[in-house]
């Protein structure tokens, strides 16, 4: 939904010719701006309130607090939204550089957010299935669990 709200804001506003940014780091920066940093938002205000879940964790009847089960509060539940993003950010940063390069070779300091964006969230299922929590989740001493009403 928030995708297609910024498609139509953006076409109405340039009567459907948006123009191209300047270069990868400004698009990536929009891009930051405008989809990884209010996700990252969303997910940490509505993981700190007093549902201490997103509106998807709800629905699936889990949620989110710290060890002690207490609710996780915006700090820990924003660094622990911030990491699991990572991923997805690097991803966006090799679409953004593929885009502008106009068919030059793929830079070889992209191999790293490349390999990031692939990996991480493949480690993180690994020990998901392997220890009960992703990594974010040990590092920031919170866990998701499943509601018992």
């Amino acid at each position: 939904m928030w995708g297609g709200l910024i498609f139509l804001i953006v076409m109405t506003a340039t009567d459907s010719k948006p123009s191209r940014f300047s270069g990868p780091w400004i698009a990536q920066a929009v891009g930051f701006l405008v989809a990884t940093l209010p996700f990252t938002l969303y997910f940490a205000l509505c993981e700190s309130s007093h549902w201490q879940a997103s509106v998807g964790k709800r629905v699936a009847k889990l949620r989110v607090r710290n060890r002690s089960g207490e609710r996780l509060t915006f700090p820990r539940a924003f660094i622990r939204n911030a990491i699991k993003f990572v991923p997805w950010e690097l991803g966006h940063t090799m679409a953004q550089q593929a885009f502008y390069s106009e068919n030059e070779s793929f830079p070889i300091w992209l191999w790293g957010p490349a390999l990031i964006s692939m990996i991480g969230p493949l480690w993180w299922i690994v020990s998901i299935f392997m220890t009960g929590d992703a990594p974010y989740d040990r590092w920031t001493v919170a866990r998701v669990e499943r509601l018992s009403k």
